[in-house]
């Protein structure tokens, strides 16, 4: 019999339009439904490491995929972190993954420039950082894309653990 939480993870993992999906996300899904009370963020990465069901990555701000101008702006403002999660079965293609990417970053900025519209008015400190992060999420866009269109980036994002060092062999 498979526990409740791995349960409703395959669940939402499966139904996700998303391959990678950030741990936060899922955490906040599950506390929502009341599957967290004893668990934090840290422990619910830990117990889907140590089930192979799971992948667990390190955040796309952090992989090689980006230069390294693009992904130090990424792990200064936070964008793109991880980790994520991906449902081992759903193992796939570098396109698909960079596919994937693309669709979440368009997602980031379809919230962004919703932010955008709704920015209060004479505060050219918000207007500044909100016009940086429009013109990142658009430059990672575009990398994105290229990349996809020439086959010049080869997606591989490594697991952030070593199943066998948790004793998962």
């Amino acid at each position: 019999m498979t526990d409740p939480i791995t349960k409703r993870v395959t669940q939402i993992l499966s139904e996700s339009e998303h391959i990678l999906v950030p741990l936060d996300e899922l955490y906040d899904r599950l506390a929502n439904e009341g599957l967290m009370v004893w668990m934090t963020p840290e422990l619910l990465e830990q117990f889907l490491m140590s089930d192979d069901t799971f992948e667990i990555y390190e955040g796309l701000a952090d992989s090689d995929l980006f230069n390294p101008m693009v992904q130090s702006e990424l792990q200064t403002r936070g964008l793109l972190g991880g980790p994520l999660v991906m449902l081992q079965e759903r193992a796939t293609s570098g396109d698909e993954v960079l596919m994937d990417m693309l669709l979440h970053l368009q997602e980031m900025n379809t919230a962004l420039e919703t932010a955008w519209q709704l920015r209060p008015e004479n505060n050219p400190d918000i207007e500044a950082e909100l016009l940086n992060l429009l013109m990142m999420g658009d430059m990672l866009e575009r990398e994105i894309k290229r990349a996809l269109d020439t086959g010049s980036i080869v997606v591989e994002l490594d697991p952030n653990h070593d199943k066998s060092d948790l004793g998962t062999g």
